[in-house]
């Protein structure tokens, strides 16, 4: 059993990892606009690909289903909505405050509420009294560990000359990082009401840990809804659905289809983590994963240059912000044996 929850905590820290760097193509891809990216991630990452995993995955997808009630697919489905929401808000954020800030408050905030609702919906019945200490401990210092990281990122995009100059755009920036970081925590929840379709598929013996996407399939399927109609709004506002067939541009396609590769996969990874994880994988696994991917992004953006001409007072900042998050992840370890 404890080997169980080690590896679990391992594939959740490789689902951070891996969540970290799906956004690292989009830096390529100057000549398109963010909706022309966003409406094919999209409709790759929460369509396709999840759909065709989990028909390949398991051996009779829709019987996995079949055992769940309608009412339980559709509170699933509006927690899809919700998170669905809450990253086009994220998204939305970024050319506002900037990745750095945004990303650290949306995910702030989304560690915060991902851990609480599933404590809330019952995931942590049993839970003593000194292991609630260490998590709310934990969580506290995650919140911390993100604000000390996006204060890092600040003082970055200031370094660099890319600080925000509209107050006005400032504040609507943040309020839709910590709204949309908020929502997207619906994510979470949707694996504690998706037990029926995990125990489903466990009865097939699927072949592989793909089978896993059978839970998020109704939740990705509705996520995708707010994000699609949106960006079409923005391409027909913006007349930008000509840059599709903008000549040079034909690399974007792999470039997107990787960014769905690498964030599906750290959601099923991600999944596969939190079952191993034993009783609080629900409660531990979100801080983890959502502290696991800040600390990801800010090694994969180093080694791509984000922070160069950063100045030393922002790197020093930003890997304050990483020490606290490591601790918070050892704590929240500690908390799930």
């Amino acid at each position: 059993m404890q080997a169980s929850i080690v590896a679990g905590f391992l594939l959740i820290l490789l689902a951070a990892l891996m969540n970290g760097a799906y956004a690292i193509p989009m830096r390529f891809m100057v000549r398109w606009r963010w909706e022309n990216v966003w409406l094919i991630w999209t409709i790759l990452s929460l369509w396709i690909f999840p759909v065709a995993m989990a028909w390949l995955s398991v051996p009779h997808p829709l019987a996995a289903y079949a055992g769940t009630s309608w009412s339980a697919l559709l509170r699933m489905g509006s927690m899809g909505l919700l998170w669905g929401t809450g990253v086009l808000l994220l998204g939305m954020s970024f050319p506002l405050v900037g990745v750095a800030v945004g990303a650290a408050v949306g995910l702030g905030c989304a560690a915060a509420m991902g851990t609480m609702l599933p404590m809330l919906y019952g995931g942590a019945a049993g839970v003593s009294r000194a292991t609630g200490e260490m998590i709310f401990a934990g969580v506290v210092i995650v919140l911390l560990g993100v604000g000390v990281c996006g204060l890092a990122g600040r003082m970055r995009e200031r370094s660099q000359e890319a600080a925000i100059e509209a107050t006005g755009q400032s504040i609507r920036g943040f309020v839709y990082a910590s709204v949309g970081g908020a929502l997207t925590a619906g994510l979470n929840l949707a694996l504690a009401m998706g037990g029926s379709i995990s125990v489903a598929v466990e009865r097939q013996h699927p072949v592989s840990m793909g089978a896993g996407i059978a839970v998020w399939v109704p939740v990705l399927l509705a996520g995708g809804i707010p994000g699609v109609l949106y960006t079409l709004a923005l391409l027909r506002r913006n007349h930008a659905a000509t840059f599709f067939l903008t000549w040079g541009t034909f690399i974007y396609w792999p470039l997107i289809a990787l960014m769905g590769v690498l964030w599906l996969g750290s959601i099923v990874v991600y999944g596969n983590g939190v079952l191993r994880s034993g009783p609080l994988g629900l409660i531990i696994g979100w801080p983890v994963f959502m502290s696991g991917a800040v600390i990801a992004s800010a090694m994969w953006g180093s080694l791509f240059g984000e922070w160069k001409n950063s100045g030393v007072r922002a790197r020093v900042t930003m890997v304050a912000g990483v020490c606290f998050l490591t601790i918070a992840i050892t704590i929240l370890g500690k908390a799930g044996r």
